[in-house]
C-alpha cells in the first residue's frame, strides 16, 4: 500500500478541509465542492495484503463464502433489469452485450451474465477472491486494477461499477479508463452509497462523529458522493447522463443479494424506504453514455 495525498477528483481543486480523524486516516472535504473523501489516500496492489484488508472489513466477509444458486438467480434478473433500463434508456436492444464487471469480488455477476450467453469479463484487486471464483465459476476473472488492465478501447456495450467507486483513491482516473473502454454509445451505470442520504445526515445532526465516509470507516471507503458530486465526477469524466435517482440498500434492482437480509429489519427497511420517497435513499444510481 502507498499512502499519498490526492486532489478533489469531482473538480480538480487543491483545496481539502479536514474534518476529522480515524486512526492513521483524515477524514474531509473539498473546500469548492463539497465532496467528502480521504486524504492522503491508500493506493493498493493486487496483493495478499489487500486481500486482509478487505476481509478485516465483516461486511466483505459474504464475498468469501460458496456462490450458491440462490446469489445467482439474483444476479440474473438484475441483469435482466439492467438490459430492459438500457433499452429504455437508449432504444438499444442488446441481444449478446460485451459486459465488464469492475470490482466483481469473487465473479457471481460475470456467472451469470455468462449464462445469459453474455461475453462477460470481471476484474477485482482481491486475488484471494479472484482464485476462488476461477476456481468455482469458471468464467473470466482478472486480478488486476482497472488502469493496468491493458483491454481494448471500446470493448464493451455495459460496464458496471456497484459499491465500487467509493473506494477507489482516484475515480477521476478511474472513470476516463471506463469511458475509454465503452464503444461509442456504450452504457455504464454506478451505484453508490449516498452520502447526502437521510440517515447518514441525521446520525450527523444528532451528534454522530464523522468517523465514516460512505457509511464505512476508511481506508475501505475513500469517497463519499452526493448525487451532485457524482454527476459533476461524470461530467468531468467526459459521460453524458441518462439517469440518475436515490434508492434503499434492499433494492433487489441495484444491490448485492447480501444486501437484501437486510429486509429482515423492518425499522430499518421504513426509514430506507421513508427517505427514498423524499429523494433522500441511502444508495446513488447513475446511468451514463460514452458520446
Amino acid at each position: 500500500m502507498i499512502k499519498q495525498p490526492i486532489s478533489c477528483n469531482v473538480c480538480g481543486a487543491d483545496d481539502y478541509i479536514k474534518l476529522s480523524s480515524v486512526g492513521e486516516w483524515s477524514i474531509g472535504k473539498c473546500a469548492r465542492c463539497e465532496v467528502i473523501y480521504v486524504n492522503p489516500a491508500p493506493f493498493f496492489e493486487p496483493t495478499l495484503e489487500f486481500s486482509q484488508v478487505s476481509k478485516d472489513f465483516q461486511y466483505t466477509q459474504y464475498m468469501h463464502q460458496t456462490i450458491t444458486p440462490e446469489i445467482l438467480r439474483h444476479e440474473t434478473q438484475q441483469l435482466l433489469g439492467h438490459l430492459r433500463e438500457i433499452t429504455r434508456l437508449t432504444g438499444q436492444t442488446l441481444q449478446t452485450p460485451r459486459y465488464l464487471e469492475v470490482g466483481c469480488g469473487s465473479g457471481a455477476s460475470v456467472r451469470a451474465a455468462t449464462d445469459l450467453g453474455w461475453q462477460a469479463t470481471g476484474i477485482d484487486i482481491d486475488p484471494e477472491l479472484i482464485a476462488a471464483g476461477r476456481q468455482q465459476l469458471q468464467v473470466d476473472l482478472r486480478c488486476v486494477p482497472l488502469l493496468q488492465s491493458g483491454l481494448p478501447e471500446g470493448a464493451f456495450h455495459f460496464i458496471r461499477l456497484r459499491d465500487v467507486i467509493e473506494h477507489l483513491p482516484d475515480p477521476y482516473d478511474n472513470l476516463r479508463m471506463i469511458r475509454r473502454l465503452l464503444a461509442p454509445g456504450g452504457v455504464a451505470l454506478f451505484v453508490t452509497p449516498n452520502e447526502d442520504g437521510l440517515p447518514t445526515k441525521m446520525r450527523l445532526l444528532l451528534g454522530g462523529v464523522r468517523d465514516r465516509v460512505a457509511t464505512v470507516p476508511p481506508p475501505h471507503h475513500l469517497h463519499g458522493f452526493t448525487p451532485q458530486t457524482l454527476n459533476r465526477l461524470l461530467h468531468r469524466a467526459g459521460f453524458k447522463c441518462l439517469a440518475g435517482k436515490t434508492t434503499t440498500p434492499v433494492d433487489p434492482e441495484y444491490v448485492t443479494s447480501n444486501n437484501m437480509r437486510s429486509r429482515r429489519n423492518p425499522a430499518y427497511v421504513f426509514l430506507w424506504q421513508g427517505a427514498r420517497v423524499m429523494g433522500k435513499g441511502s444508495m446513488v444510481v447513475s446511468w451514463v453514455s460514452r458520446p
